[in-house]
């Protein structure tokens, strides 16, 4: 079997938009097309369940009569001057079974009816999930930027701010890994000594550990860092005030910026 263009170009954004490392959320074009691509294949999906549910319905029907074709003679062959008890044995005999065939028409058409109800639930939990997708994509915000991990080894001036400056939740700086860098601010992770995985964000114009934050393996790691103070005002390249939100997630982090614009303030 053959894919098709479109096909192709399915598979690879839902690859960008569900795989391991998703980048979908930066390409609003690309985000796009998928949501189009996704709702026209949830859109054939539901004609080809009603079609195949209209196809056994079909056979349901027909199949009776062709039951009953079986079970009558071809022909009538004439026997000279036939007796009246033969005559009465042969009209039993090719009497069609009018209670059997009434029987099975009835159960063929309550076949069809439940089969029909079955293709019409199928079709209507199909429709349900793909609207329950299209909302998730709608109202779940997505990060304004994903970062991922790089093979940067964290230097003497990160190490001494993590055991200085954030020794309450002793953080080993040999699990430090780096994410690069966004909007002024190095993005590290880390685990401490009892086994929870950590967010540092270094402050890279004056080496000073802005904040940090941990959590347990199965809690969402989520550090938010403040436009003011830490011994700053302002991200780089970003009026107004508000934060931005480092969520980690595997070996990428996710950014989400909060900022009120300054004429809101």
């Amino acid at each position: 079997m053959h894919h098709s263009g479109a096909d192709r170009e399915f598979d690879e954004l839902r690859r960008r938009a569900y795989g391991r490392d998703p980048d979908i959320g930066s390409d609003p074009a690309a985000l796009a097309r998928l949501r189009e691509l996704e709702a026209a294949h949830r859109a054939d999906a539901r004609r080809r369940a009603v079609a195949s549910a209209g196809d056994r319905a079909a056979g349901a029907n027909v199949a009776p009569s062709l039951r009953a074709a079986r079970n009558e003679p071809a022909g009538v062959q004439l026997m000279p001057q036939p007796t009246e008890e033969s005559s009465s044995l042969a009209s039993a005999s090719t009497a069609p079974p009018k209670k059997n065939g009434w029987l099975r028409s009835l159960l063929a058409r309550a076949t069809a009816t439940r089969r029909s109800r079955l293709a019409w639930s199928v079709g209507a939990i199909v429709a349900a999930s793909g609207i329950a997708a299209v909302l998730l994509l709608i109202l779940v915000p997505r990060p304004d930027v994903i970062l991922r991990s790089t093979d940067t080894e964290a230097n003497s001036v990160v190490r001494r701010l993590v055991v200085e400056q954030a020794a309450q939740f002793e953080i080993d700086p040999s699990t430090l890994r780096a994410y690069g860098s966004y909007l002024g601010l190095d993005i590290w992770s880390g685990v401490n000594a009892f086994g929870s995985r950590c967010l540092l964000a270094v402050l890279r114009a004056e080496n000073t550990l802005s904040e940090s934050r941990c959590a347990p393996p199965a809690a969402d790691l989520i550090m938010d860092v403040s436009s003011s103070g830490d011994g700053f005002e302002g991200f780089d390249g970003r009026v107004g005030d508000g934060i931005v939100r480092f969520m980690l997630r595997g070996d990428t982090v996710n950014a989400y910026v909060h900022l009120m614009p300054e004429g809101d303030q």
